[in-house]
């Protein structure tokens, strides 16, 4: 709890505490430099210096208001934030960039408002208190900036006049305990007054434009992860929009585990919380979304976020904030709507990472092919083998045939499409298609694989290499895949997990995939799609109104 006035616990006390907020400082200026702001500015980290737009600002403006209190002992107990009195209605500021994760009433505080950051992959927390509820003016999930207008002085709860009381948590304040409480003093001194502008970054400087709302390293990273696996996965640039923004709006893209599912904790994370069961980007729920450790896995995370919004009907025609909205079901459903903005600009700035995915985020959407549910049995999937080609299968001894198919196809997610790329020993330079898509899309400077080089590798592979398929999907002229006699018809209906499915019509075809099962209520399939795109997993629905032909290799 915390009033308006007090004293300080004497001289000895503030000498050693001034010494202390020396070293604090110039720890803390550089901490709260976050990359996109890394500006070289004249006596920045001295108290009162400007920094760069996001970094700090005063919690009130101090021609407003005055410090009537200090951090330490007080009144027998310890006072964990500093007090600024001022009138009833006097504006109350985000210190800086963050997301609110309590808004409203709290013991002894009347009303607080608590704001979680990530700066430089640790979790700080400034605390907000005393304002009436009136003078709360953000919600709970809401991404605010540095020096944005948050709440209003008041003089709710045990306080004895009006005035802010603020707190800054260094590993965060909620659950309680999570976190220690910090003197603010040196913080509030190095940061710019509200409303007065720093000066402009350094031609060059890194983060000038950057427009990516503040993020770290750590932040941004685990947002172009949310980019290449949905790519991976062959979700269009909508789905990609809709998962930034949920992942956005839940966490500021930080990993979360949570008090009340203990065993979170033992997984690398970046915040903790305490809402529910939900963990993750996503704050996807325990035993609902699935265990603790695909959840706590930010690969799995995203797969089966994508898988779910693929679940959902009509998804691609919704606005952003109602299909999140479907997939998550949150409290506050239009709040994902202002989210969007920042999802779309990460988005243009990732776009193509699916390319460049990295062998565990394939191992971990290999791990989908488990979930597949049509016909008999799950599917076995195995990839990676590092010692003879770090991107080739490995086969589970005695394994189903369909399993080894989906495993030898599956590491090579995100490999670019290359027209008549690919050959048994994975994929190889594209070739001229005389001036069609694939000379259009630069096919002959890939490296890659085209539908069918795709699908005859992974047979090859399944095989034990007694099954080399033709590079071609077959018609009623060139017999290809499609006729050749070692393939067993299937009818549509039968399908399982690791048949091969040509599209086309009239005996001829045109295209071929993997059929991958059921994943997410949906049925995907596993293939090298068109000439621009990569190796990823798609609804079979993309092909409807197609004759789509079924056949069974091994």
């Amino acid at each position: 709890m915390s009033t308006s006035t007090g004293t300080k616990s004497g001289a000895a006390a503030a000498v050693a505490a001034a010494l202390a907020v020396l070293l604090v400082v110039v720890a803390v200026v550089v901490l709260f430099a976050r990359p996109d702001d890394m500006c070289a500015l004249p006596g920045a980290g001295a108290p009162g210096a400007p920094v760069p737009a996001g970094t700090h600002v005063k919690p009130t403006d101090p021609a407003a208001t005055t410090l009537t209190s200090g951090f330490g002992p007080r009144w027998g107990t310890n006072h964990n934030g500093v007090d600024f009195a001022g009138p009833i209605g006097t504006p109350i500021y985000a210190f800086t960039d963050g997301t609110v994760r309590e808004a409203g009433p709290a013991s002894g505080f009347g009303n607080w408002i608590i704001l979680d950051h990530q700066i430089d992959g640790k979790t700080y927390s400034t605390v907000y208190g005393h304002m009436r509820g009136d003078g709360v003016l953000v919600s709970a999930g809401q991404h605010v900036t540095a020096g944005q207008e948050i709440g209003l002085i008041g003089n709710a709860g045990e306080s004895t006049g009006p005035h802010l009381h603020f707190e800054v948590w260094d590993g965060g304040r909620l659950p309680d305990g999570a976190g220690t409480a910090l003197d603010p003093a040196s913080w509030v001194d190095a940061a710019v007054a509200p409303g007065i502008a720093p000066p402009p970054p350094a031609p060059g400087a890194a983060g000038t434009g950057s427009g990516t709302g503040g993020l770290g390293d750590k932040q941004l990273s685990l947002a172009e992860q949310t980019v290449a696996i949905g790519e991976a996965m062959g979700i269009p640039e909508r789905g990609i929009v809709v998962a930034l923004a949920t992942a956005s709006r839940e966490s500021t893209f930080q990993l979360y585990a949570s008090s009340n599912v203990p065993d979170s904790l033992n997984y690398p994370h970046d915040a903790v919380g305490s809402d529910h069961l939900s963990v993750n980007q996503f704050q996807q729920q325990a035993t609902i979304w699935g265990d603790t450790a695909t959840l706590m896995n930010p690969a799995t995370a995203n797969r089966l976020f994508y898988e779910h919004l693929l679940a959902v009907p009509g998804w691609e025609s919704m606005p952003v904030t109602v299909a999140a909205q479907t997939v998550q079901g949150s409290d506050l459903p239009e709040a994902y709507a202002e989210h969007e903005p920042l999802a779309r600009t990460l988005y243009d700035r990732f776009k193509g990472a699916g390319k460049d995915l990295s062998a565990a985020d394939r191992a971990a959407l290999a791990g989908a092919a488990t979930a597949a549910t049509v016909g008999s049995g799950a599917v076995d999937t195995e990839c990676a083998d590092a010692a003879s080609n770090p991107n080739g299968p490995t086969f589970t001894p005695g394994g189903p045939f369909g399993a080894n198919v989906i495993a030898a196809a599956m590491a090579w997610l995100g490999t670019p499409y290359a027209w008549g790329g690919g050959n048994t020993d994975g994929p190889t330079n594209g070739i001229s298609d005389g001036g069609g898509a694939g000379d259009a899309n630069g096919d002959t400077g890939k490296v890659g694989f085209d539908c069918s080089g795709l699908t005859l590798y992974a047979v090859f592979h399944a095989s034990g290499g007694a099954i080399s398929l033709p590079h071609f999907t077959g018609d009623t002229s060139n017999a290809g895949q499609l006729y050749d006699p070692r393939g067993q018809e299937i009818p549509l209906e039968q399908k399982k997990p690791g048949d091969l499915i040509y599209f086309g019509s009239g005996g001829n075809t045109h295209h071929v995939g993997i059929y991958y099962g059921v994943s997410g209520g949906t049925e995907m399939l596993l293939n090298a799609p068109q000439s621009g795109d990569v190796v990823s997993i798609m609804p079979l629905s993309g092909w409807s109104g197609e004759d789509m032909y079924v056949r069974r290799f091994g």
